[in-house]
């Protein structure tokens, strides 16, 4: 591999098509789905980069989704086909923010993301700074400017006076290369807490996540949920979620969702 960046592909695009077992009872993309997309092609790009999953092994490093928001106008339906592009938008601090922008085939965006990373040691799960790894920072000045989103993904407030939801087991099927709860496997678990009527009836318009601390086999989590106003003059629901440990009644993530009329 060449170490030369200025010879790479800096807006990297993946093409899927949404099968079967990756869409919902209405025949659409879930918001989880998404999330798997997007997380590929994330992985993709920085190992063409040289700062992938390979790369920061090697240096007893690895990357993690520590927030992430996301607005979809459209989710694709079983078997269309569908364009994830994304790129690294900058650093600040402990982060490193990466966009993406979701199209059909027509190249019409469907849905736009932001998205922000930290780099943990392997050994002690502490964050690194970025400038640590030499060839991310010293090509910085080489990735694009362009944003998806007018703002970046933010922190979601902590929870209070919420509706507590029953624990269940962190399970095998949960975990991810890294030994820890994947961040679309979150997603999931929150989008199941939701009645029915909802699900059927509306989309996850907007959902902003931040992933606070990690989940293992042997935990037990559960979802705790608070209805919030909705938005003036738009038919909407507007929730925030906690998923809590029961060991140590911590959060391990935070998320809030705007549900609207499908």
């Amino acid at each position: 591999m060449s170490d030369d960046l200025s010879e790479k592909i800096f807006k990297w695009t993946d093409d899927y098509l949404v099968s079967s077992y990756e869409v919902d009872a209405r025949g659409r993309a879930s918001l989880t789905t998404m999330f798997k997309f997007m997380q590929e092609t994330a992985y993709n790009h920085a190992n063409h980069l040289g700062f992938g999953y390979a790369q920061l092994k090697e240096s007893g490093l690895f990357w993690v989704l520590s927030r992430l928001l996301i607005q979809v106008h459209r989710y694709p339906r079983w078997d269309e086909k569908i364009r994830v592009r994304t790129w690294p938008s900058g650093m600040d601090r402990l982060f490193a923010f990466r966009d993406f922008s979701i199209l059909d085939e027509n190249d019409t965006v469907i849905g736009t993301a932001g998205s922000a990373w930290l780099m943990l040691d392997t050994e002690k799960r502490r964050p690194r700074r970025p400038e640590e790894f030499n060839r991310l920072t010293e090509n910085s000045h080489l990735f694009p400017t362009e944003r998806s989103l007018e703002r970046r993904p933010g922190k979601v407030a902590a929870l209070t006076e919420a509706e507590e939801g029953e624990f269940f087991p962190v399970r095998y099927s949960d975990l991810d290369l890294y030994d820890h709860v994947n961040n679309a496997r979150y997603v999931q678990w929150i989008s199941d807490s939701y009645p029915e009527d909802i699900l059927r009836r509306n989309d996850v318009k907007e959902c902003e996540i931040n992933f606070v601390n990690e989940s293992k086999m042997g935990d037990e989590a559960a979802i705790h949920t608070r209805r919030l106003e909705e938005i003036p003059g738009e038919p909407s629901y507007r929730f925030r979620h906690a998923v809590k440990r029961k060991a140590d009644n911590k959060d391990i993530c935070l998320a809030e969702m705007i549900w609207k009329q499908s």
